[in-house]
C-alpha cells in the first residue's frame, strides 16, 4: 500500500507533468498560427504563380515569415 507522501510527491509530478503538457500545447499552437499565417500571406503566389511584376519586398516578407515559422517548430 502507498503511504500519504507517496501519493502527495505523485499527485505533484502529475501536476507538474500536466503543466508541462500544457505550455508545450501553447508553444505548438503559437508555431501552427504563424505557419497558418505564413501559409494565408504566401497564398496568392501559391495559387497563382510567380505574377509578371514581382513585388521582391512582399516575397521576402513572405519568406522570412515561413523561415520563422519554420525556425520555432524546430527549436528543441
Amino acid at each position: 500500500m502507498s503511504s500519504r507522501s507517496d501519493l502527495y510527491s505523485d499527485l505533484e509530478k502529475l501536476t507538474a507533468d500536466a503543466t508541462q503538457m500544457a505550455d508545450e500545447n501553447d508553444r505548438l499552437r503559437e508555431i501552427n498560427d504563424q505557419m497558418l499565417n505564413a501559409l494565408q500571406y504566401s497564398l496568392p503566389i501559391l495559387q497563382e504563380g510567380v505574377p509578371e511584376a514581382i513585388d521582391h519586398d512582399w516575397v521576402k516578407e513572405a519568406i522570412a515569415k515561413v523561415q520563422h515559422a519554420v525556425a520555432e517548430a524546430e527549436r528543441d
